[in-house]
């Protein structure tokens, strides 16, 4: 096999290799997913109960807060009680008293209800946690095995780059042309192998003639059916 085919199917290769490896890592989140599906069933609801608390304990601190408005408000109101000099403005008062205070009895119940409901949670959320993490562990070997798995797969990818970069550059510009401008036109494969007489990227039979001079390998030919550059595989070089 002379230099230049040599490089050709070097080429070809790491392509193959590239694209296999950017395959596998594209696979990695949906791989993550199916694991992660697994523990949605025991997840799910740990994850809502601990949103319900984080908006439980918010909604208390903001009642707390209402709470004490309210108590500062009706301190004022009863403050104006012995300065009213009219049946109007002192029915006035009392109105708006009785509706501070419906207000602040309905902030306390709320307030109550939500206290009740975060001791309940706070009850169930051990119990939800550790569910959750039985679930995880069960997963947990595989989850490492799919890290080592992108670690590997990322690795390679970049050495297959960082040679190709290198194989592009030892070789002349116009194979390098001419190869990228064949795997363009036939789906990435410009190299295939002669097996048996036949090109095994169309399946197309090849002229005794070419067979003859991929043997002599003084020359790089081409498949007269699909035009990809040829090789004989190894069966058919020891024939």
């Amino acid at each position: 096999m002379n230099e230049i085919l040599e490089q050709l199917l070097k080429l070809q290769r790491l392509d193959t290799a590239i694209r296999a490896r950017g395959h596998d890592l594209q696979q990695i989140p949906k791989k993550s997913k199916l694991i992660d599906d697994k523990v949605r069933s025991v997840r799910e609801p740990l994850e809502k109960a601990r949103a319900e608390k984080t908006a439980l304990e918010k909604e208390r601190a903001d009642l707390e807060e209402a709470l004490k408005a309210l108590e500062e408000k009706e301190r004022k109101l009863k403050l104006k009680m012995p300065g009213i000099r009219s049946n109007e403005e002192y029915s006035a008062l009392l109105k708006e008293m009785d509706s501070s205070k419906k207000e602040r009895d309905r902030a306390e119940d709320q307030s109550l209800k939500d206290m009740e409901r975060l001791e309940q949670l706070d009850k169930e959320l051990p119990a939800l946690e550790s569910t959750y993490q039985e679930g995880e562990s069960k997963v947990s070997q595989e989850r490492a095995v799919l890290a080592s798995e992108q670690e590997l797969c990322s690795a390679e990818l970049l050495q297959f780059k960082k040679e190709r970069q290198a194989l592009q550059t030892a070789m002349k510009p116009a194979w390098f042309k001419k190869y990228t401008h064949i795997a363009a036109q036939r789906n990435g494969l410009a190299v295939a192998a002669v097996k048996d007489g036949t090109c095994q990227g169309c399946f197309i039979g090849v002229r005794p003639k070419l067979v003859q001079d991929l043997h002599y390998g003084e020359e790089v030919v081409f498949c007269e059916g699909c035009q990809r550059i040829l090789y004989l595989d190894d069966a058919s070089r020891k024939a």
